[in-house]
């Protein structure tokens, strides 16, 4: 039994003439009546009554034509489904995040991807950056939204960078710079510095801010590298150091009564936020979501969260 075959018996179940039939198919008289032969041979009953006068439907072919209709229905809907799964209008993706992301435009286009294509599903995951890259390469999250450290740590996964935050320095609310209206890197020079990042430094979240300090020839107090952003709050309100970190991590510390958070360095310090994924990932949703993130940078309205804006003399301050 195929799907030629029932569409035949349904033609003529409709005509009640072979001939008809045959035309409304475009096909001979003799394709069709053989056709049926065969099918009544498979199913062993009559579906028709066959004179010289006319054609009817047995009580066997009124049954059949009821399921014959729901096999060809639920045939159309099963290849519809499919296609859609293939060209990513419905389906599912794993998203990896880094903390503080939802502080950025970029929760502003994942929302926008979300009302363009409410059927495909999205499970989100909340990872320290080397965690992440770790589930991203091992295909345990189909796309990962973190920001870019050290480009040779992220060798092998494709990236588009899709938003840009400054750096912002956190320092206990008792700190002597704490009152400024920004810092600079002389200025934090000797100060007890708490790195954010994994004390294997996987993904290079400390080196951009070491060899920031070096290149200037300064050579900072590193007391040591934490991944959870709250343990590093914790330890700065108890004046066991200082940070620098991205301006969209810092959101929570104007709450906070024992720590202040001052915009930092120069108009050059800044740190992309990546949309990353494995080259050979073939998960048709990613080629849906990525336009939605990849206008980042270009769109002028981001909502109501804005990067923080540096005097364009920062960078001079330091040299005096």
């Amino acid at each position: 039994m195929n799907s030629r075959q029932l569409e035949y018996f349904l033609a003529v179940a409709k005509e009640l003439n072979f001939t008809k039939a045959a035309e409304s198919m475009f096909v001979s008289q003799t394709a069709v009546t053989q056709q049926i032969k065969v099918l009544e041979e498979q199913l062993g009953v009559n579906l028709f009554e066959r004179t010289k006068r006319r054609v009817a439907l047995t009580p066997a072919g009124k049954v059949f034509q009821n399921e014959a209709t729901d096999i060809l229905n639920r045939m159309d809907l099963a290849m519809l489904r499919t296609r859609e799964v293939s060209s990513g209008f419905t389906g599912s993706l794993n998203i990896g995040f880094t903390l503080g992301i939802g502080n950025t435009e970029v929760s502003e286009r994942i929302q926008a991807f979300h009302q363009k294509y409410p059927n495909i599903s999205m499970k989100f995951r909340n990872l320290s950056p080397s965690m992440l890259m770790k589930l991203l390469r091992s295909g345990e999250v189909d796309l990962a939204l973190m920001p870019l450290f050290d480009e040779p740590s992220y060798e092998g996964v494709s990236y588009k960078k899709v938003a840009w935050d400054n750096l912002i320095a956190v320092l206990p609310k008792n700190h002597i710079l704490a009152q400024n209206q920004y810092v600079t890197w002389r200025e934090l020079k000797d100060e007890p510095l708490i790195l954010a990042a994994s004390p294997e430094n996987e993904v290079g979240e400390g080196k951009m801010i070491l060899e920031n300090f070096l290149r200037r020839g300064y050579k900072p107090r590193v007391m040591e590298s934490i991944e959870d952003v709250e343990t590093i709050f914790f330890m700065i309100s108890v004046n066991m150091g200082i940070t620098i970190l991205p301006a969209y991590l810092t959101a929570s510390v104007y709450t906070r009564g024992r720590l202040a958070a001052v915009p930092f360095g120069g108009v050059t310090d800044q740190v992309d936020i990546i949309a990353g994924w494995m080259p050979e990932n073939a998960n048709p949703s990613l080629e849906r979501i990525l336009p939605f993130l990849e206008g980042g940078l270009a769109d002028e309205e981001i909502g109501e969260y804005e990067p923080v804006k540096l005097d364009k003399n920062l960078l001079q301050a330091e040299k005096k």
